[in-house]
């Protein structure tokens, strides 16, 4: 019975990354900035992992990893923006943990709370269970203390604040004491004058196309996105420069200017001092955009722009009618 399952599996699998392969896109260039002589600093962002004890989600991990790790040009940092887990049951966590271990993806690894990394059991009042388990194996996984669902870190001179809801809610719960560490800690990165990149697996409310977007019959204003304190949230991010808001929750693929005219979404959008980038689904496939699983972007950083490229991890692939270019202030 396991050897039959372990072929249907392999077939699967097969099946997957041939459906995931791009159609149009660059095979042949290589994996590194398009500036490799002025570049500041590159990283992967990937979102919507949603693993769990299975043997074709841990491929679909590996085939990414180990596309980063082979990078023509190491990437300084690897960001995932939340649902790393499906559930967050300890068994979930000791999965990625070991997949994770097998590969040098990048110098440095960033990893964001997700909603589904908040629930952890069936019991109520689950989130401080989750918690624990995100810090605990998230140290594990980057290499580096953390003691909170939220923290910020430097790579290169640029600061990643992460963000997290405090409940476990399908949107967020920001927290009045996370509000005012966000504005301290935007205070202080901005003093450098350089992008900041913000970490959040929620959204903010109507941004993408929201609540449409969500897929709700009836949608709410706040459907898809943090939820009530978005408003605080984008209150305090529009007091600073520079800022580049990376989400993922949505599982909406890439999205350009026909995405906008057909469904009102773009991957990438501009709101005022904020620039608003939403991750496909690395793990399932996405409804609109580009629809293949096993993509994300890379970021590549320079002393004038912030250059935004999609990439499919799991084939190796650049999709070129996926970039982005971020003016910088």
């Amino acid at each position: 019975m396991v050897a039959v399952f372990k072929v249907i599996s392999a077939i699967f699998m097969a099946i997957t990354t041939l459906i995931s392969f791009p159609i149009a896109g660059n095979i042949s260039a290589k994996f590194a900035p398009k500036d490799e002589d002025n570049v500041n600093l590159t990283f992967a962002a990937i979102s919507d992992i949603h693993m769990k004890d299975s043997a074709t989600r841990s491929f679909m991990l590996e085939l990414g990893l180990s596309d980063m790790e082979n990078a023509d040009y190491p990437l300084d940092a690897l960001v995932v923006a939340g649902d790393i887990t499906d559930h967050a049951y300890e068994e979930q966590w000791q999965k990625t943990a070991e997949v994770f271990a097998k590969y040098s993806p990048a110098k440095n690894i960033i990893l964001g709370v997700g909603n589904h990394d908040t629930w952890g059991s069936e019991e109520d009042d689950r989130f401080p269970e989750s918690a624990e388990r995100f810090t605990r194996y998230g140290s594990q996984i980057m290499g580096q203390e953390i003691d909170k669902v939220y923290y910020s870190t430097k790579v290169n001179g640029y600061t990643f604040v992460v963000m997290s809801s405090e409940d476990d809610g399908t949107d967020a719960y920001v927290s009045d004491e996370q509000l005012a560490w966000l504005d301290a800690t935007l205070a202080e990165a901005s003093k450098d004058n350089l992008p900041i990149f913000l970490v959040f697996h929620q959204p903010l409310n109507e941004s993408h196309g929201l609540p449409t977007t969500w897929g709700d019959d009836e949608p709410e204003p706040m459907d898809g996105g943090i939820g009530p304190e978005s408003d605080k949230v984008e209150a305090i991010l529009q007091k600073y420069e520079n800022i580049i808001y990376i989400s993922g929750h949505l599982h909406l693929g890439f999205g350009d200017k026909y995405t906008s005219k057909l469904w009102n979404y773009q991957s990438v959008e501009t709101n005022g001092n904020i620039t608003s980038v939403n991750l496909p689904s690395y793990m399932y496939f996405n409804p609109m955009g580009q629809i293949v699983s096993g993509t994300g972007a890379v970021f590549e950083v320079y002393d004038d722009e912030v250059v935004i490229r999609a990439r499919s991890f799991s084939s190796n692939v650049w999709y070129t009618a996926y970039e982005y270019s971020i003016p910088i202030n």
